[in-house]
Formats: structure tokens, C-alpha cells, sequence
């Protein structure tokens, strides 16, 4: 037995490292339940193995594996890229201090959770987010009557708003134009800044299986597959018809919302190609979103053009929220 066991934890570790590694490289949607986990939890398993070989036998290849396992981590995991950004300033609380010099636009996203209806319940919330001064907030989970209630805890009644199906965008500007979407998952409206210069605004509220993750039962990894098809569908049909009818992409555009799809997920490529991800580009500390008490997933995110350019970013906890809120500070390009 000692001397097959050695053996076995090393040969299994390599295994599930090829398995994860092309899991997570080729992305397939047939595997979507396994890559919605982080990557860095089948790293931490992986590790297992050839560090147990190692101490119980000294074994061969065992510390090339923890080696091999601890790069795939750093080389993989989207926690560890946003970690390695030392000496990144975050938003602060209070009105968004300017970047050299020049003024800052700030927007904030945040699943709000319509199981807290209670005013006093909204405006404990609403309280905490009006604290960071945002220029723009993205909700989800949010009813119209609460949303109006937000919008006047935070512009004490001088901004705007406009409502989805259980979407809202709230702004301490005007909103210009309401492009009517007949899909429930995304609301687009265009905003008119200081300057008589336009903005437009896409809110996501993206359809998920990712509360489901038993991986032992046959229909999560069916659930995860059609949510992933499902996905790429509603972002697809988003972005067409914000070409369609807006100046995209000569116009400056933010994109943002509660995704419902992992850092590694695809559907982030389709976003890619037009947008870049404020956190990626600016974000300090930990960028997970959920679970609030224990954010294993960042499933929330600001994505903007090339005109906005993000110089700081941040996840907040929201005591009342299942969901961090992703506070993010942008320079407009003229």
C-alpha cells in the first residue's frame, strides 16, 4: 500500500490538472457547471495531493506539481491579477476626488435584493451607497417604487431615473433618451451629461444557473450548459441593438450590472471586443460579489468603451445586499 499510494496521489493530481486546465482554457459549455467554481478552489485540491505525497513519502515530481499547481493559480486565477495591484488608489467615501487634476465620473452597480422592502430597510442601504457621491447608479432586483425612494435619498430629489422589468438606472443628471427592449434581461437608456455630451447606459440583469452547483446531480450540469447558451443570446442581442440605435461606438457607453457569469466565463469575450472591465483595469483588493458573507464569484461589472477610462475601482460589502457593490471612478476622454 505505501508504495502505490505515492503513486496514485501524484498520477490523480496530474490528472486533474489536465482536466482542469482544458476545462478552463477551451471553456466548453458542456463543462460550464465545473469552471463555475474558481479556479482556485480545484488549485487548492490539486495541491492536496503532491503536498500529502511529499510529506508522507518524499515522493518524485511531488514538489514540481505543487510548483505547477501554485503557477496555474497565479497565471489563472482572476482573484490573484487583481491582487497584484499594489499602490492602486480606491474610490473613498464622499465626493470622488479628482485624478490628476482632471474630474472624474464615478458609477456604482449593485444587485439591491427585492427582499428588503421595508423604506427603513431602503434608505439604511441607500445611505450607504449615496456615502460614495456616484454620478450613476446600476441596480437589479430593484422595484420601480424603491427605486424612486434611492433616487431621492441620493439626489435629494434632483436627479432622474428609469426603471426595467426589475432593473433601474439612477443619475444625478437627466435622462435624455429610453430605448424601449422587449428582453427582460437588459434596460438601455442615454443619458445627457454636462456639456449637452450624451452617454449611453446598458443595465444587465443576466438569467444564471449559478446557485446551482451540486456537481454530483446530472441536471446541474444541464442547467449550467443552457444558462451559458442562454447568456450569450441576451448579451448578443443587447449589443445589436445598441448598435442599432445609438451612435456606438462613437458615443461613450457603460455597460454594467449583475452578469451572473464567472470572471472566467466566455460570455465576457463577446464584452471584450468593444468594452474593458474597470476592475480589471484599476481594481484594488478582493473582486468577488457573492455571496456577500463569503464572495467566492465576481459576477458584477462595470464595462465601459475606450472614451471612459477607469483609474480606480472597488468592491463594498452592503449589509443588506447578497451582492458587493462595485464602486468604479472613470476619466471621459473628450
Amino acid at each position: 500500500m505505501h508504495r502505490w499510494l505515492p503513486r496514485f496521489l501524484i498520477a490523480a493530481s496530474l490528472a486533474l490538472h489536465a482536466f482542469t486546465a482544458a476545462c478552463y482554457i477551451c471553456q466548453p459549455d458542456t463543462m460550464a457547471a465545473f469552471t463555475a467554481y474558481p479556479i482556485w478552489i480545484w488549485c487548492t485540491v490539486g495541491l492536496i495531493f503532491p503536498a500529502a505525497a511529499f510529506v508522507g513519502w518524499r515522493a518524485p515530481l511531488s514538489l514540481m506539481l505543487v510548483m505547477l499547481w501554485t503557477i496555474t493559480f497565479l497565471v489563472g486565477s482572476d482573484e490573484a491579477h487583481s491582487l497584484t495591484h499594489i499602490g492602486y488608489e480606491k474610490p473613498e467615501i464622499g465626493p470622488a476626488k479628482p485624478y490628476k487634476s482632471q474630474d472624474i465620473l464615478r458609477v456604482c452597480t449593485l444587485n439591491w435584493g427585492t427582499h428588503y422592502q421595508t423604506e427603513a430597510g431602503m434608505l439604511a442601504q441607500a445611505e450607504i451607497v449615496a456615502s460614495y457621491h456616484p454620478d450613476i447608479v446600476f441596480l437589479q432586483e430593484i422595484h420601480p417604487w424603491q427605486a424612486q425612494i434611492i433616487a431621492d435619498k441620493l439626489y435629494s430629489g434632483g436627479g432622474d431615473y428609469r426603471t426595467g422589468a426589475d432593473t433601474a438606472i439612477i443619475t444625478r443628471w437627466k435622462v435624455h433618451l429610453v430605448t424601449h427592449t422587449p428582453m427582460r434581461h437588459s434596460q438601455h437608456v442615454t443619458l445627457m451629461l454636462p456639456k449637452n455630451r450624451t452617454l449611453d447606459c446598458v443595465n444587465f440583469h443576466l438569467r444564471s444557473a449559478l446557485s446551482e452547483m451540486r456537481l454530483w446531480k446530472k441536471s446541474t450540469w444541464k442547467n449550467h450548459s443552457a444558462s451559458r447558451e442562454l447568456q450569450r443570446r441576451e448579451v448578443q442581442y443587447s449589443l445589436t441593438r445598441l448598435q442599432n440605435t445609438t451612435a456606438f461606438p462613437t458615443n461613450p457607453v457603460i455597460c454594467a450590472g449583475h452578469f451572473n457569469a464567472t470572471a472566467s466565463d466566455p460570455l465576457h469575450d463577446l464584452l471584450r471586443i468593444h468594452f474593458n472591465d474597470s476592475f480589471s483595469e484599476a481594481g484594488t483588493g478582493w473582486p468577488n460579489t457573492w455571496q456577500s458573507s463569503f464572495p467566492l464569484h465576481r459576477i458584477d461589472y462595470i464595462y465601459t468603451s475606450p472614451l471612459l477610462k477607469a483609474v480606480r475601482s472597488h468592491t463594498v460589502q452592503i449589509p443588506r445586499s447578497n451582492h458587493h457593490m462595485v464602486v468604479s471612478d472613470f476619466l471621459l476622454i473628450p
